[in-house]
């Protein structure tokens, strides 16, 4: 009997903000590379497209990138390698062709609502979206949130588990504090084939994912807990090639969590001291806290390109927003592919049917297709388009469209602020949830809330990690993901005026408060 081949221990790899983990990435890709099966695959996720693009970036300038090298996003490759080709085969409740909407089921039944005019008590309202979901799936339509659920539901097969294992030889996973207990388990079946080598890198500090029902606590993410699963080997990668000194020191504050009795710090990888951490005390107006913010840039010449503004609720970016008159840059997740078959599967799905009925139906070609979405993307750059009900009638207006209007448009996730052409002297706004994995040269974070801030400079772990109840989000570690983005300079603010106490506690963080 031929000896079964031996797979590698897992790996998972903790390292922080500037660690180089994308750099060590491609280089554990490369290596991986020299030993694929021509008949596997090597799979390498990540959780954005803005990172998926900066590893595919990254390795065409050193290879050229082969056909069985799989590059994308958590979503895309559970739909590539689970869904789409097991989702009708072992669940009979899934049509044959998949169109995978822009939205989630809670959208779809907000608009139901809305349409009947009626609330809906608990129970009513699982009953309600399981009929949705029922029938939308009958159509092939799968929602945003479905997917994880769907996978699961297909790696419960025997011989779906074998099938994937036997064609993925390694697994590469980037971000992964930010993997939930869905996805940790499809991880864990690929594992227990011992067939795939899996590496995974990830900062636990810089988990911002939403709650669920089985992520109560902080100590609960899978990263935590894998790490201390014997089964898996963990490694360290302290070293910081990103941020100035005072920043690497001021990000210590929250680090130092212990693992296997090893304390986890960020360590300086350079010399470059560069100005203390700035809290802007000018409150309640943006356009007041902007020039300190420039004028700071400005000493350091950092140009407007590399300056980015930050803060978690979207009102106070549309607030950034108009005191930038408009003249901003969002960070470019999607990439032209992603942002037209985005546009395609939304207009799809709300006419109800998949491309093949809508091309017999029309009696045209994908191309034909593909040209109503170009023209629908242009619609919502020149703002014709700018909400579900100009979506609706653009269509039916141009195009003798018309859409379900029980079936909701995500507008906001297609549209450009500007063109790229435009924007070379723009300086970037975002949401900390959008510009994680990405940096600039000088970060000016905003809270909304007094009580906001102090959760961003808590540096107590064990308050840290207390989930907070009405809470969706983690909080104490948003602050974290947005103070690390920041290479030379960081500057926070808040728009509420802020006590003694929270001074004092900006200066025992070694803030200097201007």
């Amino acid at each position: 009997m031929a000896k079964k081949a031996s797979i590698l221990k897992p790996k998972i790899v903790i390292a922080g903000p500037g660690a180089g983990k994308t750099h060590n990435m491609v280089d554990a890709i490369v290596t991986a590379l020299g030993s694929i099966s021509s008949n596997r695959y090597i799979a390498v996720i990540t959780y954005t497209n803005s990172a998926t693009n900066n590893i595919k970036s990254r390795l065409a300038k050193r290879i050229a990138i082969p056909e069985n090298l799989f590059i994308g996003t958590m979503h895309s490759f559970i739909n590539r390698f689970i869904v789409i080709p097991y989702a009708s085969v072992v669940l009979d409740k899934i049509g044959n062709e998949k169109i995978f909407m822009q939205c989630g089921t809670d959208d779809i039944f907000d608009l139901v609502k809305k349409k009947n005019g009626k609330e809906y008590d608990n129970k009513a309202a699982a009953i309600m979206k399981s009929k949705i979901k029922d029938k939308l799936n009958e159509k092939g339509m799968i929602t945003f949130d479905q997917t994880i659920a769907l996978a699961r539901e297909c790696m419960e097969a025997d011989y779906v588990r074998r099938i994937i294992s036997n064609r993925l030889q390694f697994l590469f996973i980037d971000e992964f504090q930010d993997t939930s207990n869905g996805i940790a388990e499809i991880i864990e079946h690929i594992r227990k084939q011992g067939k795939t080598y899996i590496y995974c890198v990830g900062d636990p500090e810089q988990y911002i994912q939403s709650f669920d029902s089985s992520v109560k606590v902080f100590g609960n993410i899978p990263i935590l807990k894998l790490a201390a699963n014997s089964r898996y080997e963990v490694a360290f990668n302290q070293a910081n090639r990103r941020c100035s000194i005072p920043i690497i020191n001021f990000l210590n504050k929250f680090n130092g969590r212990k693992f296997n009795g090893s304390k986890f710090e960020q360590q300086l990888d350079h010399s470059f001291a560069g100005p203390p951490v700035l809290f802007i005390n000018r409150p309640q107006n943006i356009k007041d806290i902007l020039p300190d913010f420039n004028a700071e840039c400005d000493k350091l010449e950092i140009n407007a390109r590399e300056r980015c503004i930050i803060a978690k609720k979207k009102d106070v970016i549309r607030r950034i927003s108009a005191a930038l008159n408009n003249h901003y840059v969002s960070p470019d997740k999607n990439s032209r592919q992603s942002l037209l078959g985005a546009v395609k599967d939304t207009l799809l799905s709300t006419l109800q049917v998949n491309q093949t009925q809508f091309c017999d139906e029309h009696k045209c070609d994908v191309f034909h297709l593909r040209k109503i979405c170009i023209a629908i993307i242009k619609a919502i750059r020149d703002g014709v388009i700018s909400n579900q009900d100009t979506f609706g009638k653009f269509v039916l207006e141009k195009y003798d469209l018309k859409v379900n209007a029980a079936l909701p448009v995500m507008v906001e996730n297609f549209q450009v602020m500007v063109s790229e052409a435009d924007s070379k002297e723009y300086m970037t706004v975002s949401t900390i949830h959008t510009i994680k994995g990405l940096e600039a040269d000088a970060v000016l974070a905003i809270a909304k809330t007094e009580s906001e801030l102090l959760l961003w400079l808590e540096a107590d772990h064990s308050i840290r990690d207390a989930y907070r109840d009405g809470e969706k989000t983690d909080y104490p570690r948003l602050g974290y993901v947005a103070f690390s983005r920041a290479r030379k300079l960081l500057a926070i603010a808040c728009l509420e005026r802020i006590s003694d106490v929270t001074k004092q506690k900006l200066q025992e963080l070694g803030v200097s408060i201007i």
